[in-house]
């Protein structure tokens, strides 16, 4: 079957509208990577600040578990995720893992309390979550 040329032109518009629509449900996954991200952020200087333990640990599970369970729950009702955007920040996760590992395992005990380390360990820690968040929402 020939299409004529405005069928294919009709089709070739559908298409895009499609297309658009499908990248518009994926942009969810840009702010999920950067949500997290800054939580690890928050987290590392909860972790690093507050004191004594018990406050600190109260605090951190208080906004941590929320912040986990809230987030599987947004991301389980979303309809697309971007073909490969998974396999992508993989690299994002385990570095901010990694770098959050790093950072209480130097930091704990000798540095808590002091602003001086805790503060740039945050930031360190929220880059490759918030590079690959980045990078996803240049696609």
């Amino acid at each position: 079957m020939e299409l004529s040329r405005d069928q294919a032109a009709s089709a070739l518009a559908h298409a895009d509208r499609s297309a658009a629509r499908v990248r518009t449900q994926t942009r969810w996954f840009v702010r999920y990577l950067a949500v997290f991200a800054a939580g690890f952020g928050v987290l590392t200087l909860v972790l690093g600040l507050v004191q004594p333990l018990w406050l600190r640990l109260t605090i951190s599970m208080a906004l941590w578990i929320p912040l986990v369970a809230g987030m599987a729950w947004w991301a389980q009702r979303q309809r697309a995720t971007a073909g490969g955007a998974i396999r992508r920040t993989v690299p994002g996760w385990i570095g901010t893992g990694a770098l959050y590992a790093a950072a209480l395992f130097v930091g704990t005990p000798g540095q808590l309390g002091n602003p001086a380390y805790w503060v740039p360990a945050a930031v360190v820690v929220t880059l490759p979550l918030a590079v690959v968040a980045w990078r996803e929402s240049r696609r």
